[in-house]
This record gives C-alpha cells, sequence and structure tokens, in this order.
C-alpha cells in the first residue's frame, strides 16, 4: 500500500468519527431532561407556584324590595258600617262626672244604727267660695218637707246648719272629690238648751250640677 492510499484510509476514518461524534451528541441532546421552571422569586407570567389560591366567594344577589301593600280594610259591618276593632272593649261603667264645687243636687241616705230602714233625701247646695246654702228636701211628693240651711265648707270639711218648725239640725263631715259625702246628722227640738244625742250616720252622692253652671 502507498503513501496515497494511506492518505485517503485516515481521512476516511476521520469522517467515520466526525458523523458518529455528531450521531452520539444528537441522542444525548434527545434523551436530556427537559429545562427546570424558574425558581418562585422570579417574574413570570400565571400564578407562581406556592400562591394560596384565595377561596370561591359567591357574588352579591340583589333580593327584590317589597312593594308597599295596601293596609288591609277593615271588615264591613252590617248596612256597610264598619265593623268593630276587636281590640277595642266597652267599658264595664262609665266614669263619674268630674266636679269642682259642691254644686248641685246630692241624694243622701240617712242609715240609723239602731236597725231602722234607711231614708232618702235630697240636698239642693249652692257654693260661693268658702260659703254654703241651700235646702234639704225630705219625704214623698204629697208629704215632702223642705228646710233651709247654710254653712262652710274649707275643700274637705262641710258643716250645715238649719231650723225648721221640728227641729234644729246639723249636717257635718267630709268630702271627697266634691263627688261624695260622709257625715253625721244631730237634731234636737227648736229652742232645746239640751245636748244632741249621738249623730246619726249618712252619705250623699253628688248627682247634678247647678244649672246656672250650664251643667245638669
Amino acid at each position: 500500500m502507498n503513501v496515497r492510499q494511506l492518505v485517503l484510509v485516515g481521512l476516511a476514518a476521520l469522517a467515520l468519527g466526525a458523523g458518529a461524534a455528531v450521531q452520539v451528541g444528537q441522542a444525548a441532546a434527545q434523551s436530556a431532561p427537559p429545562t427546570p421552571p424558574p425558581p418562585n422569586n422570579q417574574a413570570t407570567p400565571g400564578v407562581l407556584l406556592g400562591t394560596p389560591v384565595p377561596a370561591y366567594s359567591a357574588p352579591p344577589v340583589a333580593l327584590p324590595s317589597p312593594s308597599p301593600s295596601a293596609a288591609p280594610e277593615r271588615g264591613r259591618g252590617r248596612r256597610g258600617r264598619p265593623a268593630a276593632s276587636p281590640e277595642a272593649s266597652p267599658s264595664e261603667t262609665p266614669e263619674p262626672p268630674q266636679f269642682s264645687t259642691l254644686d248641685g243636687v246630692w241624694e243622701m241616705a240617712i242609715q240609723p244604727l239602731n236597725g231602722a230602714r234607711t231614708t232618702y233625701s235630697h240636698l239642693y247646695i249652692t257654693q260661693k267660695g268658702d260659703q254654703l246654702s241651700g235646702t234639704w228636701v225630705r219625704g214623698e211628693k204629697k208629704g215632702k218637707e223642705t228646710s233651709t240651711f247654710t254653712g262652710s265648707f274649707d275643700g274637705r270639711l262641710f258643716k250645715l246648719s238649719g231650723t225648721d218648725a221640728h227641729a234644729t239640725f246639723t249636717l257635718s263631715g267630709y268630702v271627697e272629690n266634691f263627688s261624695d259625702m260622709v257625715g253625721l246628722l244631730t237634731a234636737v227640738p227648736p229652742g232645746s238648751t239640751a245636748t244632741p244625742a249621738p249623730g246619726v250616720p249618712f252619705t250623699a252622692g253628688h248627682r247634678k250640677a247647678s244649672r246656672d253652671k250650664g251643667v245638669i
């Protein structure tokens, strides 16, 4: 083998070695693992690893506002009259009239302590300041007796005195709210100086105001 043939053989060997090296490099490149992702401290698009996912919250739902409704119509009674409200209840007894003076008619009940029956009569009183005057009417229509009296009143205590054909009498006691009297009746024969016997209890209720006051 001459020199020329040796040179050709060496070049062929070099060419084969270069081709094998290229194939080996390609195979190595294909079998190499993929490049790992960049660490979290680098700015990369998307969500970083380790970032907590926010909890899901439903969007607020707007509730429809209630439309104003007309007030329920009260039930109708007979002949179109409004029915009474269930809350309303009639009072058992009407409140007594309010008085500011002793003026008017008082119904008087004399109640003897000896068991005798109660007798009824009327006092017609006129008050002017602390002075009182009026008449005491007793008996039935056909046998009525009328006696006049005068007296005084200090806002609670009263005293009425009068004289008629039968006796000199005194009515004394106290008044509650210008509506009720509680007292004692004492009487002696006219002109007598004897000490009156213990009084007879009586009560009286204010029934009517005076007509000249504009109230009945």
